[in-house]
């Protein structure tokens, strides 16, 4: 069965369609998720929920000498993400934060998410942090890492003027590791693996 035929499958039978989104940074989980609520939200109402959102301050995020372990679940108030998660699919509304990444600091928590019949929760570690959570689909985006650092490049350079070579060595010093130990390892525990084309594997 294909993504969107599961997710159809659930609109279908009356359910709601609830979406968790992992990948390693770069890979297109926010892409996926836009495409989704653009497939559906002439017909139904849609709520997205980013962990990004969820980031620590820049001084609370773990760091070794090579820089911050921005992509390590310790990153992020994680609790807090699932939390209000959970309390969305409960009650039907739920307050998530806002984050400014040029500033790397949480600006409110203030904004109001309503339950939709399809919702999505996308983010690095989504699967992990969610994946005890009944009824969920269970998407990995797995896009090669070449593709990522070369995405991760040119979004860098353009919006913040981060050079180059400091992106390709923080990629390869603290990102990939943190890749490689949090984040690859939701694959196996996913009900799908989107690569960036979009096929199914």
């Amino acid at each position: 069965m294909e993504l969107w035929e599961a997710i159809h499958q659930k609109l279908l039978m009356g359910n709601s369609a609830n979406v968790m989104i992992a990948g390693i940074t770069c890979s297109g989980k926010t892409t996926l998720a836009n495409r989704i609520c653009e497939e559906y939200q002439s017909r139904y109402t849609t709520a997205i929920i980013s962990q990004d959102d969820y980031f620590k301050n820049l001084s609370d995020i773990p760091r070794v000498r090579e820089g911050y372990l921005t992509d390590s679940i310790q990153a992020f108030h994680a609790d807090e993400f699932r939390q209000d998660v959970q309390q969305l699919l409960k009650t039907g509304i739920t307050i998530i934060p806002q984050y400014d990444i040029s500033t790397n600091t949480r600006v409110a928590k203030n904004k109001a998410i309503r339950w939709g019949r399809v919702n999505i929760f996308e983010g690095l570690h989504t699967i992990s942090l969610l994946g005890s959570m009944k009824d969920c689909i269970k998407v990995f985006v797995d896009t090669n890492m070449d593709i990522c650092l070369n995405r991760r490049i040119a979004r860098d350079t353009t919006k913040f003027g981060i050079p180059k070579e400091r992106i390709v060595q923080y990629w390869t010093e603290c990102i990939q590791p943190m890749c490689e130990r949090y984040i690859l390892p939701q694959k196996q525990r996913a009900d799908f693996i989107i690569t960036h084309k979009g096929e199914r594997q």
